[in-house]
C-alpha cells in the first residue's frame, strides 16, 4: 500500500515589487538651463528627472544606487571630475552622460558614458538618455 502524500505549493505571500523608474540627476550652474532640461526630459519620457546644483549633488554622488546622470559643462572642471569619479566609485552601474560645452585643455572624457557635442538639440539629448537609461 502506497502513502498518498499530498504536496504543498508555497504560494508568494507579497506580488513582487514593479521595479522603480530610474531616477535621472541633472547637475549644473545654471538654473534656466537645468528648469529646460527638466521639462523635456519630464515630458517626453517616464523618467524621474531631479535637478541639482554641484554643491546639493555631492551627497546624491555617493549613493550606491543606479541613476542616469547628465552634468552640464558650466560646473567648474574641478567640482566636475570630483563628481564624476564619487559617481564611479560608488555606483559603478550609473551612466554619465556630459553636455559639452567649448573643450577644456587636459580635460578627460574618459569620465563619461557620452558627451553631446555643444548646438545639439533636445533630439539629440533625448536619444542619448534612451540609450544610456537601457545600460543601467
Amino acid at each position: 500500500m502506497q502513502n498518498k502524500k499530498v504536496l504543498k505549493f508555497r504560494t508568494p505571500e507579497k506580488s513582487p515589487k514593479p521595479l522603480a523608474p530610474l531616477t535621472i540627476i541633472s547637475v549644473g550652474r545654471d538654473p534656466e538651463i537645468l528648469r529646460r532640461r527638466e521639462n523635456v526630459l519630464s515630458s517626453q519620457s517616464e523618467l524621474s528627472v531631479r535637478s541639482l546644483m554641484p554643491e546639493e549633488a555631492e551627497q546624491w554622488a555617493r549613493s550606491p544606487e543606479p541613476r542616469l546622470w547628465i552634468f552640464c559643462s558650466s560646473i567648474e572642471l574641478p567640482r566636475l571630475v570630483h563628481l564624476a569619479s564619487s559617481v564611479r566609485r560608488h555606483s559603478p552601474s550609473s551612466r554619465l552622460l556630459l553636455m559639452e560645452g567649448a573643450r577644456r585643455p587636459g580635460f578627460e572624457l574618459q569620465l563619461f558614458h557620452q558627451a553631446i557635442p555643444p548646438l545639439e538639440g533636445p533630439d539629440f539629448l533625448l536619444n542619448a538618455v534612451s540609450h544610456l537609461a537601457i545600460a543601467v
